[in-house]
């Protein structure tokens, strides 16, 4: 531990006592292999620009984040007809305004999302996707971008085995936080709530650490006990009305491009 907290400072990476024990110890990371995430899943696909693809996001609200003067986000339902329209893109959506207009982004299709953090400071987001049709699925998608979506990056994070072991007991992960610091170091930590026949009902937590800014994460370790990540340059992302951003998206959809 030592020798790596040393390594950390002569990299100017300056970290407090504590959150040394949170970014190494209690996260798996020291002296242990970075596990083989799926870094290269599909995601963040972006999908023809329409009316009917507003539409279809707008029956369930569209709402603008705090910080953002260029950022709606919906939700495309699975169930929706055509049914070819849903299963070419359903789960959370994005709409971007950029120079040239707006654009439609689908962060991993057949998901929704379970965390949402931006960078009160740049454009930087970083989305948690999860499979929720039927028993939510049984691993995070991470999702970021740092330039609106003109590219990306992300990673499937496969929840723990201590869940739904031995026997099928529906047993998932939710978000608990996530934040990275600027050097690229960050947690995302998650807690699984289990309700399993002849036991007290009990909470497990678990921690994902990055070391790259989010593009890849290691194994799950578990946590003694609740635990938010260190702070970093992430803030989960507040969701608020936008009536003329929202005027603004039908507007140019409606008209000639």
């Amino acid at each position: 531990m030592a020798a790596e907290v040393e390594h950390m400072r002569k990299q100017g990476f300056v970290i407090g006592a504590a959150s040394a024990a949170v970014l190494l110890a209690a996260t798996g990371w020291a002296g242990e292999k970075q596990s083989t995430q799926e870094d290269e899943v599909a995601c963040a696909g972006v999908r023809p620009l329409t009316e009917q693809l507003v539409n279809d996001a707008a029956r369930l609200g569209l709402k603008g984040v705090a910080t953002r003067e260029d950022l709606l986000v919906g939700k495309l339902s699975y169930l929706r007809e055509p049914r070819e329209a849903a299963e070419a893109a359903s789960g959370m959506v994005l709409f971007i305004k950029g120079p040239k207009g707006w654009r439609a982004v689908v962060p991993r299709h057949e998901e929704e999302e379970v965390g949402f953090y931006v960078s009160p400071s740049s454009h930087k987001v970083i989305l948690v996707t999860q499979r929720q049709m039927g028993d939510p699925g049984q691993s995070f998608t991470v999702v970021r971008s740092d330039d609106d979506f003109v590219t990306a990056t992300c990673a499937t994070l496969g929840f723990p085995g201590e869940l739904n072991a031995p026997t099928w007991n529906g047993e998932y992960l939710e978000v608990h936080d996530l934040d990275i610091r600027a050097r690229g170091r960050g947690l995302l930590v998650g807690s699984a709530g289990l309700e399993r026949t002849g036991e007290k009902p009990r909470t497990l937590w678990f921690s994902y650490a990055t070391r790259d800014d989010g593009r890849s994460w290691g194994p799950p370790h578990r946590l003694a006990k609740e635990q938010e990540a260190p702070p970093g340059t992430l803030a989960p992302a507040r969701l608020v009305d936008a009536p003329a951003l929202v005027a603004d998206l039908r507007a140019f959809v409606a008209g000639p491009r």
